[in-house]
């Protein structure tokens, strides 16, 4: 028997989906509830500053293929909306939170709010 996702609504078989707050969810979308998802999160931070500070900066060119077309696009454009970036990749919300918060402990990219809207920006914008 074949169901909608309750989160993104994709079709799945019903041995495929599971159960996440009383809800049928895709596996996409039970993976992205269980990932971290806050990209301002001190500690992890602190971290990545640590990591920065013995090992040297992250380059652009290191990160995965997806993190490093995400950051390419956000660069290119100056600025853009997750909305802008999601259509653009063709990715899940979850998808682009996780590459956002690596993009944001690399300090490459950052969230900044322009005219009520927020935009993500290149690391060093100063709109």
């Amino acid at each position: 028997m074949r169901l909608k996702c309750k989160r993104c609504g994709a079709e799945v078989e019903d041995g495929d989906s599971y159960v996440l707050k009383d809800e049928r969810v895709c596996e996409d979308c039970y993976i992205d509830s269980a990932m971290p998802q806050n990209p301002c999160d001190p500690v992890a931070q602190s971290g990545v500053d640590k990591f920065s500070e013995t090992f040297g900066e992250v380059k652009p060119e290191e990160l995965l293929e997806k993190q490093r077309k995400v950051y390419e696009f956000i660069k290119e454009k100056g600025k853009v909306t997750s909305m802008e970036i999601l259509q653009n990749f063709g990715m899940r919300q979850g998808e682009l939170t996780q590459i956002f918060i690596v993009l944001r402990r690399f300090k490459l990219a950052k969230g900044t709010r322009i005219d009520g809207e927020t935009y993500c920006v290149p690391w060093d914008y100063q709109g």
